[in-house]
């Protein structure tokens, strides 16, 4: 042990500077070796220094080292270097900030303004943050002036992760619009049970009101940065009634202003600026969300059901197409085809039958004849397709006769009518019945 004249002690040390200096490497320090320095009894809690650690013990344990116990700001680091200013590893946190003041802040990080980072977290979790109230936040980030307030960013897994053990709260709450150049949802069949396939989806959409609206932004309701103009889309509360499960109740807090000091320096103590931070109010405003992906798979089932429809249809349709075309065929073969029967001049060259109107026609039909002088026996008869008689009219009056055909027993077809004079048929048409 040396003490100089200028009053240096020197402990192990030949040239002493400081006033106290304790010299050698051999006594490095660890929970059961005392270092170079001890404050306090081995045996119970005291301090051990070397060239390089400091460490709290008790009796060869480690124990907690507190520092600026009282108040007063604790630097760590040099800022004028590259290096890291601080590197905190432990068992359970790497780093943990804790303040007793309401509005101030637990870990404060300032960075310079450009290319720099006033937090850096570096791990399994990069950066952990943990609130255990109701209304505080893990992690809080407010950017200004275009800056960014929460950046997540992976080149090979994921940028930003947000979980919630709460099935009735969110992973994450976003107001404002949200942005994503891809999207994906879990679908994998090996997530899913009970599934089987669903009917009647156009019964649930009918059943669904679509509106025209906007969104409120007057009040505490403008904290929720609602989207401007008009929009379109469902009430919850319809929507609740028919498919119940796809309506959350949610809330949104309200958040008000609160004064909070920061470092500019980290150099300088008196470096302080006075910032605004958005925090909550402990007002909520409550609200039901709506789950609109799920209504994709049910306008897809409604799309099938009305496709399957319009298929029938069409079948159906072109069955009534090719029978009427069938029926006009047989009409205009009839026509081209009659036979000596159908006219017989030689009975009465004036005696004649009009077309049926209407034809083809679906109830009653009504037919006109003409009646020359001087007879003494005329009908009209109405015959099925294969000849057999259905109807008989008698007609006794000279000149035209109008005769009303009632169908309500008969079937659709084709049929034919003929004027018989005298017991020899005159004229024949034919007509076309559609149901």
């Amino acid at each position: 042990m040396r003490i100089t004249d200028v009053g240096i002690v020197g402990i192990n040390a030949t040239n002493p500077v400081g006033k106290l200096n304790v010299g050698g490497t051999s006594n490095h320090l660890s929970l059961s070796s005392p270092g170079n320095v001890v404050v306090g009894d081995i045996t119970g809690f005291n301090v051990g220094f070397d060239a390089t650690q400091i460490q709290a013990r008790i009796n060869g344990k480690a124990a907690n080292l507190t520092l600026n116990n009282f108040g007063g700001t604790t630097f760590i680091g040099s800022s004028t270097k590259s290096s890291t200013g601080l590197v905190a590893n432990g068992t359970s946190y790497g780093l943990s900030g804790y303040s007793s003041n309401s509005g101030s802040t637990g870990v404060n990080g300032a960075g310079p303004s450009a290319d720099g980072f006033g937090v850096a977290g570096s791990g399994f979790y990069g950066t952990f943050g943990y609130s255990p109230t109701n209304f505080g936040y893990g992690i809080y980030g407010q950017g200004a002036n275009g800056a960014y307030g929460v950046e997540g960013y992976s080149n090979v897994s994921i940028g930003v992760f947000g979980a919630t053990g709460n099935s009735s709260s969110y992973a994450g709450f976003f107001v404002g619009n949200v942005y994503t150049t891809g999207s994906y949802m879990s679908s994998d069949e090996k997530l899913k049970q009970n599934i089987q396939d669903f009917s009647s989806a156009m019964n649930i959409i009918k059943q669904l009101h679509p509106k025209q609206y906007q969104y409120r932004r007057d009040g505490n309701f403008r904290q929720m940065n609602l989207p401007e103009g008009q929009h379109y889309g469902l009430i919850a509360q319809d929507v609740e009634k028919i498919l119940p499960d796809l309506v959350k109740d949610s809330k949104f807090d309200v958040m008000k202003q609160v004064q909070s000091k920061v470092f500019t320096d980290p150099k300088n103590l008196d470096a302080q600026r006075t910032t605004s931070i958005m925090t909550k109010s402990g007002e909520t405003i409550d609200f039901k969300a709506l789950n609109y992906t799920e209504f994709i798979p049910i306008i897809i089932k409604g799309m099938q059901e009305q496709q399957k429809t319009i298929e029938t249809l069409q079948q159906i349709n072109q069955n009534h197409q090719q029978q009427i075309n069938e029926l006009k065929q047989q009409v205009q073969n009839i026509s081209v085809t009659k036979t000596d029967l159908s006219v017989n001049k030689s009975v009465s060259n004036t005696g004649y039958l009009l077309q049926n109107s209407p034809n083809p026609f679906s109830s009653n039909t009504v037919i006109r004849c003409f009646l020359p002088a001087n007879i003494h026996n005329a009908q009209l008869s109405i015959f099925s397709a294969d000849g057999k008689p259905l109807k008989t009219y008698s007609l006794s009056n000279s000149g035209m006769n109008e005769v009303t055909v009632n169908t309500a027993s008969l079937a659709s077809g084709q049929y034919s009518y003929s004027l018989i004079i005298d017991g020899k048929v005159a004229d024949t048409k034919a007509m076309v019945l559609m149901k």
